[in-house]
């Protein structure tokens, strides 16, 4: 067990992209977090923003910007003194840099765990299978990746629109209060169709995949970067190496 440090850094997240994503989030810093009681967790934020549009429609599609209700986010968590932020949503990883000048607090990055979990943990990984939105993908949120020579498989392009990101959005799909099982059906297909093109390992780049995908569901390696993201922020608030 490690020694907990009376100067811990406060966490702020932001969810609410989904909401159900966001308190998962929440859930898997508490499980990572080295204590033995009450007292010695991190204090934690959780502001479920129900008013961020959509990210991937903002993106590609011209949809309403989710910037202001980033930026609202961010900002109040500066009245609470938070010293770190994490977001629910790889996705809104695409406003990071404007978000980044809006507090002065440090917005951990999942790209970043991500990069640093398969050059310390996985260096053998070279071909990973990307499940992440539309936007996310089209944004190349994971691009820097490849500067370390990774290779970024996806899906194609009607397989991404029609398994995965329909098992998010339809009537019932991950995004919804209660999940379907037609929607698991769709999800689960898009998993299946991107382990057969020869990856390394399965990569869950969105919020919504946390939900589903664990490890013991696939025959080969899995990172979660909600996972990692959490594990990250429960070493930055404890100050841990």
């Amino acid at each position: 067990m490690q020694t907990i440090t009376p100067n811990r850094k406060k966490l702020g997240i932001i969810g609410g992209m989904g909401a159900r994503a966001g308190v998962l989030l929440m859930q898997k810093v508490v499980d990572y977090s080295p204590v033995t009681k009450d007292q010695d967790f991190i204090e934690i934020l959780l502001h479920s923003n129900a008013c961020i549009p959509d990210r991937t429609r903002a993106i590609l599609y011209e949809g309403p910007s989710p910037e202001e209700e980033l930026i609202r986010s961010v900002s109040g968590f500066s009245t609470y003194n938070v010293e770190a932020i994490v977001m629910a949503c790889v996705t809104a990883y695409y406003y990071y840099n404007k978000l980044q000048q809006h507090t002065p607090a440090y917005i951990l990055h999942p790209v970043e765990a991500l990069s640093s979990y398969l050059q310390n943990a996985q260096p053998h990984v070279r071909r990973i299978g990307l499940l992440a939105s539309t936007g996310a993908i089209q944004a190349g949120i994971f691009h820097r990746l490849c500067d370390t020579g990774i290779n970024i498989i996806t899906l194609d392009d009607e397989q991404q629109e029609t398994l995965f990101m329909q098992s998010l959005y339809m009537p019932g799909g991950l995004k919804s209060g209660n999940i379907s099982d037609a929607a698991k059906e769709l999800f689960f297909g898009a998993v299946e169709k991107l382990r057969t093109q020869q990856v390394d390992m399965i990569v869950g780049g969105c919020s919504e995949v946390s939900i589903l995908l664990h490890a013991d569901a696939l025959d080969i390696p899995y990172a979660d970067v909600m996972d990692l993201l959490a594990m990250e922020a429960v070493k930055y608030c404890y100050n841990l190496s």
